[in-house]
Order: C-alpha cells, then structure tokens, then sequence
C-alpha cells in the first residue's frame, strides 16, 4: 500500500479548508455534478473493486462484496439525487399569528465545510462512499482515511477518486496508524468514523481538542430474541446466514440469540443444516470469507478454546471434516457455544467472527433483562407471531434500530438513518433528509415583520410597567415583584 505522508494528508485538508467559503458554497447544479461523478465510479469500476477486495481478504464471495459495497451507494446515491433539489430549498416554520404580521421564520441548511471519514476493513468502500454522497450532497468537501487492512482497496480507491474529483472536491488518504491518528487530529468540520468501540474511544479523544463534532458507527453485541411462538424454520437461515455472512465480520450480524429453553435443540439443529448446505466445504471454497488478517484469525480462536477449556458445549458446523480453523486460509468455520458463562470472552467482547453465542431463557423477561445487562447494541432482530411479545421486546430495550422478523434491514432504508446508541455509536446518517441534514448546519433564520415597531420595548430597562406585564401574563404569573 502507498502510504500518504503526514504533510500530504495536511496539505490537501488545507486545500479544502482554503476552497470552502460560507459565501459562496455549492450550488444545485455543482453537487449534482459531484454526485453523478461519484455514481460513475462505483458503476464503472465495480467489477474492479470486487477483485481489489477479493486479493485483500484472500478469499471473499463476489456477491457478498457487490451486496455490502457495491449495492448501497449505487441504490443510496439515487434516492439523495432524486431529492437534492427538494431538500436545499429553505424549510418553512410556522410563525403562528405573527405571520399574518409579516414575521417569517425558517431554516436553511448550509453545508459544515470539510468532512473526515475514516473507513473500516469489512466493507471499506461503501461505509467510505455512503457518508460522503450525503457529504457531498449538502455542499461539503469530503477526504476518506481507508484503512489500512485493505490496502489493495485503498490505493485503488485513492487512484479513482483522483481521476474523477478535484483535490479540494474529495480526495483519499492511506497509511498505517500514524496517518489515521494524523487524520483525527485535523480541525474537520464533521468527521464520520466506522469501527470498533475501543477506537471509536480514542477518535473522540483525537477529535476533542479542536471540538470536532463526531458520527460514530461502532457494533456492539447484537442480539436476536427467539419468542415462544417464532417459526424456527424461519429464523435459523437469517440466524446462521447472517452470521456466517464475511464470516461473521459485519457490524450488524447476529452476535447472540436468546431462545426458549424447549426451542434451544430445534433452532441448533435448524442452523447446523441451513449451515451445513450453504457450505459444504470452507478451505477451497470461494464462497467461505477469510478472517481479515492473522491477528483477527487469532482473536477469534482464543475465544473459542476459552470457551472450550471452560467446559461449554461446542458445535463446530464442518460437514466435509477439514482441518478447521485452518491458518493458512484464516478461515473458521460456523462455530455454536452453548449457554458461555458472562465472563468468557465471547460473551463479553463483539466476536466480529463467525461464532454464534446461544442462550436459553424461561421467560421472556430473562431474555429482555439479559439484553439490558450489557452495552447498547447497534441491532437488535426479535422473530415471532405474538405482536404483545414483539411490542414489549421493543419497547424494553435499547438499540440503534431493530429489524422485525428477519436482520439488519432497518438499515437499509434511505428514510430512518442508520447509527448506534451508547456504545454502539453516536449520530445517524444515511437517512435521506435526515442523512443529508447530518452534513449540514440547521441555519435558523428570523425575519421581523410590523411587530419590529414594538419589540425594542421589551428591552431592558423598560421604560413602562406594560411589557413586565406581559411577559408574566405568557406563562400564567400575575404577581408583579420588581
């Protein structure tokens, strides 16, 4: 991987600081430019990006690369074209009686200035594309820090993104540590960081001394609540699919399920085979992801054999009897630990990994206490008929946002916003308008109508007893101390 000095990285923020003026920001016509280009490359060079991501994991299914970072932009960055023009028009507020006075009060949305975003490994291009379409949208000028887990995928993005932006438009940076803590550390006017908790932690800390308003999009340990009446036919593909998915490397995957005790052999059974057809084999198979490095790979097998030498009950899915985990492909295959005690480590840290955590309950207000015990998740997945039993898990629990029935497409939609709570992360984007206002400054605006005659003698001192009156008559007072 090219590595961007620590004086290029300032250079170009300077470049972008020196471009941006509140006076003369963007027009309609210059961010559809931006936004078509930026369509462009993705649509042109996708076939590109999933070979690039392909070399870096070392192995990678083609369609999993196109659903996670091909996909969203393409589809997002249509909807946020299709509105743009709606949404820079300024909003309307009411004014009550004093409209009819001539008062008018509204806002406008003007772009922050210059946005940092800083990418994660397990989908760089999208988690890198996503926020700077609405970046770009709201009059910005974005630069992208790609991790450097990836770097086949950073140097092509840095290559694309020259040849299809301007510098002070949008531009990507790559390196190791020293640049990503170089890259924090600049007076951004928004900055949006993907990733784990722990370094989300540090990112605020880079990000305090200059006030640097911060999105973060972390993980967590997303649950799934099995319910009594749940189709476990239903729920065991989503389940096991969903976490096997990357292998098991996607923030919104299914961390853990909490299932009925009588229901805890079906769904096992269920996941094992939907598991057991999906991949037959793992070692030469393309369609199984590779951990994204060796330390990850290392991670994740020192929570297995914690859990193993704890004595829990283990299911390791390998129909075809390969030597699994294997270090050389750093692939793992479908692992289930039954019921771990809360101080192993898969039941404390996000696995990011393909090992499932199941956890039998009596009642479903174990399920939603065991939930509420730990760290606010990112997701949160409930699968059953009884909508008292849907409604309660709902409303008992804090998450960023639950999926219903099925996983993580509440995140999908270009209308809610997508983002954490707590742990989990802080802000949303990618929520339409509500996406596009996370790059703005929501610009209240007052103009006075006839009532400017009579306003200044609400100033102080009043010059009369009428004003003091009135203002005690707002809010119900009526006595009149001086």
């Amino acid at each position: 991987m090219k590595t961007t000095s620590l004086e290029e990285v300032q250079r170009i923020f300077k470049v972008q600081k020196a471009k941006y003026s509140p006076s003369n920001p963007p027009s309609y016509e210059e961010r559809m430019d931006r936004l078509k280009r930026a369509d462009k490359l993705i649509r042109d060079h996708w076939p590109e990006f999933i070979q690039t991501l392909q070399e870096d994991f070392g192995s990678r299914d083609s369609d999993q690369i196109f659903g996670a970072d091909i996909l969203s932009p393409l589809f997002h960055g249509k909807h946020v074209r299709d509105h743009l023009a709606q949404w820079m028009k300024p909003e309307r507020k009411s004014s009550g009686l004093l409209g009819l006075v001539g008062q008018k009060t509204y806002i406008l949305n003007e772009p922050l200035g210059v946005i940092g975003i800083v990418t994660p490994f397990n989908a760089p291009v999208s988690l890198a594309f996503d926020p700077a379409i609405e970046a770009l949208a709201a009059g910005n000028s974005v630069m992208i820090k790609v991790t450097e887990s990836t770097p086949r995928t950073a140097d092509f993005m840095q290559k694309l993104v020259a040849k299809y932006f301007k510098e002070e438009e949008m531009a990507v940076v790559t390196g190791e540590a020293d640049v990503s803590a170089c890259f924090a550390a600049l007076p951004w006017d928004k900055m949006v960081f993907t990733g784990g908790s722990e370094i989300g932690k540090k990112i605020l800390a880079a990000a305090a001394p200059n006030l640097t308003p911060v999105v973060l999009e972390l993980g967590g340990k997303c649950p799934a609540v099995v319910l009594p009446d749940a189709d476990i036919r239903a729920a065991a593909p989503r389940i096991s699919l969903g976490r096997t998915g990357n292998a098991g490397q996607v923030c919104l995957a299914v961390d853990y399920a909490l299932v009925p005790e009588t229901k805890l052999e079906a769904l096992i059974q269920q996941i094992v085979e939907v598991d057991q057809q999906a991949f037959p084999t793992m070692i030469n198979n393309p369609k199984v992801s590779s951990i994204i490095n060796q330390a990850g790979y290392n991670r994740i097998v020192g929570y297995i054999e914690e859990a193993k030498a704890a004595g829990c009950r283990i299911i390791q899915v390998n129909p075809a009897n390969e030597k699994l985990p294997d270090p050389e492909t750093r692939k793992i295959p479908l692992t289930i630990v039954v019921n771990p005690g809360e101080n192993l480590q898969v039941s404390k840290y996000e696995i990011f990994g393909p090992v499932l955590s199941i956890y039998s309950y009596k009642h479903l207000d174990e399920a939603i206490a065991f939930i509420n015990k730990h760290e606010k998740p990112l997701g949160l997945y409930v699968f059953g008929k009884d909508k008292n039993d849907i409604r309660k898990v709902v409303s008992s629990t804090s998450s960023g946002g639950v999926t219903v029935n099925d996983i993580t497409l509440h995140a999908g939609t270009n209308t809610m916003g997508f983002g954490g709570v707590g742990y989990s992360g802080m802000g949303r984007y990618k929520g339409g308008i509500l996406g596009y206002k996370a790059f703005c400054n929501e610009k209240a605006v007052y103009e006075q109508g006839l009532m400017g005659r009579f306003t200044a003698s609400f100033l102080v001192p009043f010059a009369t007893d009428r004003p003091r009156s009135m203002m005690r008559r707002m809010v119900g007072i009526k006595s009149q101390p001086r």
